[in-house]
C-alpha cells in the first residue's frame, strides 16, 4: 500500500487541502497548530479503510469533534460534508477511495474497492496454497505512532496465544494508546517456542526481528537481546556513552532508546505476523504505510540526523509519513520529501535541505528569526539601546523627562544585568560622566 495523494475537506482545521506524498518518506513541518498531526490523523482514516475488509478489526472513524466548525451568531456550526479521499496503490492496483460524513455518520460506500482488495487477500491467505510472494497476496503493514507511544510501557507481559496473524498485526495498530505489550508478548512466546521445539520458521522470524533492531540502534549500543523469565522483561547488553557495558531491561533504558527500539520492534513484529510466508524477508518485503508523529521524540540531535536514513534502510518497502520540529531531521531529507504547512511559503531553499546549514533551515524553512542569537541576548541588546538613548538625551541637552525619573529608569535597566558586573560597571561609568 502506498498513498500518493490525500485530499482533506472540513476535517479538523482544514477547509479544503490536498497533499502529494513521496513513495518512501514524507515529512510535514510547521508551527504549532499548523495541522501536522491532523494530516496524520486523516491518513490514518484513509489507510485503515483497508480494515473494512478484515472482519474483527476496526477502521479509524471520524469523530464528532474532528468536524471543522465555524462560529456564526456565537454558535458553532459544523461544516459538512467531511471528506478524506486517498489516491494510491493497494496490492498492485491503482485506485482511489474516500470516507466521508454527509449527515451524521461516516460512510464506507466509496471505499468498497479497498475493502474488496482486503477481503480478497484475506480469503486467499486462508487457503492451503493461497500465500505467495506476489504483491497481490501480501498484507500491507498499517501503523500509527503518536506522541503517546511510550505512555503504556509498564504492562504485564504474558505468553501470547497464537491467533491468525493478520488479526494480531492490525489490532491496535493505529491506536494512539498503543504500547510495547504486543511485540514483547510475541517475543517472549517466540523465544520460548524456539527453545522448546527448534522449528526453522520460528528461528528465521526471531533472527529477522533481532536484525532490524540492531540495524536501527547505532554503534551496537543494544545487543544480545533475549527475554529474561525471572524479570519477565526484554533484556539486552547496553553500552554506555563512556563505553562501559551492562545488562539492562528494556524498561530501564532511556526514552530515546526505548522509542527507537519500539519503532523497530513493533513494525517488524507486525510485518512478520502479516506475512510469515516471506520467511527471512518478511520485514524487508512487506509494504505498507507507517505514520509517526514527532519522529524526533526523545532523540539526541546526533541520532535525529540519521534516523530517517536508518528507517529507509530497515524497511525499504514501507511508506513513512512523519512530523517534526527538528531542523536536524529536516536536514537529512531531499526536497521532494518535505512539505511545509505554514501559510508563508518560502522558496529560498530550492534544492535539497541536505545542502544547507541548520541555521538556514531554521530561519528559511521553519521561520525562526535571528537563529544565531538567543532571545535573552536580543532582549539585552534592546535594553542597552534604550539605556544609552536615555543618557544621550542628557548629553545632547534634549532631556524631555525629569532627572529623578531618568535615574529611576536607568536603575531599573541596570537590574536586568545583575549577573554581569563588568557591564554594570561600564554603565555606571557612563552615568557618572553626566551626573546621573
Amino acid at each position: 500500500m502506498k498513498i500518493n495523494k490525500i485530499s482533506i475537506k472540513n476535517f479538523k482545521g482544514f477547509e479544503d487541502v490536498s497533499f502529494e506524498l513521496n513513495d518512501h518518506f514524507t515529512l510535514f513541518i510547521g508551527d504549532n497548530a499548523a495541522g501536522k498531526t491532523s494530516v496524520l490523523d486523516a491518513l490514518a482514516v484513509a489507510s485503515s479503510s483497508f480494515f473494512l475488509g478484515i472482519a474483527g478489526v476496526s477502521s479509524r472513524t471520524i469523530s464528532k469533534n474532528e468536524i471543522r466548525q465555524i462560529t456564526t451568531d456565537n454558535q458553532p456550526r459544523p461544516q459538512l460534508p467531511v471528506c478524506i479521499k486517498a489516491f494510491g496503490n493497494v496490492s498492485g492496483e491503482t485506485i482511489n477511495w474516500k470516507r466521508e460524513i454527509i449527515n451524521k455518520s461516516i460512510t464506507s460506500k466509496d471505499a468498497s474497492n479497498i475493502k474488496d482488495i482486503a477481503k480478497k487477500i484475506l480469503s486467499k491467505s486462508r487457503t492451503q496454497e493461497g500465500r505467495t510472494i506476489e504483491p497481490k497476496d501480501i498484507f500491507p503493514v498499517i501503523a500509527y505512532y503518536s506522541t503517546c507511544r511510550l505512555c503504556a510501557e509498564h504492562e504485564k507481559i504474558d505468553f501470547q496465544k497464537q491467533e491468525e496473524g493478520v488479526l494480531m498485526a492490525y489490532t491496535n495498530s493505529i491506536s494512539i494508546k498503543s504500547s510495547s505489550k504486543e511485540f514483547l508478548s510475541w517475543y517472549k512466546t517466540q523465544e520460548d517456542s524456539v527453545f522448546k521445539y527448534r522449528q526453522e520458521l520460528d528461528i528465521t522470524h526471531l533472527n529477522a526481528f533481532k536484525e532490524i533492531i540492531l540495524k536501527l540502534i547505532p554503534d551496537n549500543r543494544w545487543t544480545d537481546m533475549s527475554f529474561d523469565r525471572k524479570a519477565n522483561e526484554f533484556v539486552g547488553t547496553f553500552t554506555d556513552n563512556d563505553g562501559s557495558v551492562k545488562k539492562l531491561n528494556f524498561s530501564q533504558l532511556s526514552d530515546g532508546f526505548r522509542n527507537a527500539i519500539k519503532l523497530a520492534a513493533d513494525i517488524s513484529y507486525r510485518c512478520i505476523q502479516l506475512n510469515p510466508h516471506l520467511k527471512e524477508r518478511a520485514v524487508l518485503d512487506t509494504p505498507g504505510i507507517v505514520l509517526i508523529d514527532e519522529i524526533d521524540l526523545h532523540l539526541h540531535p546526533n541520532w535525529q540526523k540519521r534516523i530517517i536514513g536508518d528507517l529507509k534502510e530497515c524497511f525499504p518497502n514501507i511508506q513513512f509519513v512523519a512530523t517534526t520540529h527538528s531542523p536536524f531531521i529536516i536536514q537529512s531529507l531531499k526536497s521532494n520529501e518535505l512539505i511545509l504547512l505554514d501559510e508563508k511559503k518560502d522558496d529560498y531553499l530550492e534544492s535539497n535541505p541536505i545542502n544547507y546549514s541548520i541555521e538556514d533551515i531554521a530561519e528559511y524553512k521553519m521561520n525562526v528569526k535571528d537563529v544565531s542569537r538567543s532571545i535573552e541576548f536580543r532582549k539585552r541588546v534592546d535594553i542597552s539601546t534604550n539605556y544609552y538613548a536615555l543618557i544621550n538625551q542628557k548629553k545632547d541637552g534634549t532631556l524631555d523627562i525629569e532627572i529623578e525619573e531618568l535615574k529611576k529608569q536607568l536603575d531599573k535597566l541596570e537590574e536586568r544585568f545583575s549577573d554581569d558586573p563588568t557591564f554594570i560597571a561600564h554603565l555606571k561609568a557612563e552615568r557618572k560622566l553626566y551626573n546621573l
